[in-house]
Order: C-alpha cells, then structure tokens, then sequence
C-alpha cells in the first residue's frame, strides 16, 4: 500500500532530496496545493476502487496518514 501511494504521489511532485518517508508531509514538505491533492485523490479512488469524501481528508497530513486511512478503507 504505501509503496503504491508513494508511485502515485510521485506523479504530482517530484521527490525530495532524502525521498519520501511516512513522516513526509503533502503541504508542508511536497508543497502540494488542494488542486494537487484532489487529483491525486481521484486517482487513489480509482486505484483502490474507493471513494474518498472531502471532510475525511481533514485529518490526513502525512503518507503515514493517508495509508493508514486507506488501509481502512480496503
């Protein structure tokens, strides 16, 4: 799970120096804007065959975060 979410993560920034980790933050560390985000949330419904409802992405800061939520999910 979190190797696939990193490759799809991957398609919207490019990776930081050091790589991503569980701890890497979308915002502050990718500096990924809500656009950004919602399209990589497309593609993780898509992927894991889900849907992800605007307020559940409140809460999801880290990749730790977000496999956590998806491992929920699945």
């Amino acid at each position: 799970m979190y190797e696939k979410v990193c490759e799809i993560l991957l398609n919207y920034v490019e990776e930081p120096e050091g790589g991503l980790t569980p701890e890497t933050r979308f915002i502050d560390d990718l500096a990924m804007n809500s656009l950004d985000i919602m399209t990589m949330v497309g593609d993780l419904e898509d992927e894991f065959d889900i849907t992800i409802e605007t307020p559940e992405l409140r809460n999801l800061f880290t990749i730790r975060d977000l496999v956590k939520f998806l491992e929920g999910k699945v």
